[in-house]
């Protein structure tokens, strides 16, 4: 079975990559900018139930000070949701890390495991503004995929 498992920033933290993300976007022009929710996003594709996934997530991806999770990926309405992912004919070395681990902790391993950056972003933009922007500061076509999709 394939899992997505979102991490977040609890609130009151993150507001550094906030700030680092909407200055990205910023410099190649994109402005009007007025939320960002950044996240990390974790694809499992293993012989795990629910309760096996949530036991990953929870002692593996988000660390419990700081973070909190969810099972699957969304967003709230009225806002894009930006993923950048490593090409799967690219090595992800991260991905590679976790499968490790998971199997480390007991679990069986996953057939496979990916990373991706995402963040969910509001404004007065177009979605091929986003895209733009998203294409010049946080994608090497080389090696990753995107993708921004609007909720």
């Amino acid at each position: 079975m394939q899992y997505f498992i979102e991490v977040f920033y609890k609130k009151n933290y993150g507001d550094k990559k906030i700030a680092a993300i909407k200055n990205r976007l910023e410099t190649v022009g994109l402005k009007n900018i007025l939320q960002i929710i950044p996240s990390v996003i974790y694809k499992i594709d293993g012989d795990y139930d629910k309760a096996a996934a949530n036991n990953i997530a929870a002692k593996l991806f988000a660390d419990p000070v700081l973070e909190t999770y969810k099972i699957g990926v969304e967003a709230p309405k009225g806002f894009f949701k930006v993923q950048v992912w490593i090409r799967d004919s690219s090595t992800d070395v991260v991905g590679e890390s976790v499968k490790d681990v998971i199997e480390a902790m007991g679990h069986a391993r996953p057939a496979s495991a990916r990373v991706c950056n995402a963040f969910a972003v509001r404004g007065k933009f177009t979605k091929v503004q986003l895209e733009a922007a998203v294409k010049k500061t946080f994608v090497n076509e080389v090696v990753n995929k995107f993708s921004v999709e609007e909720f």
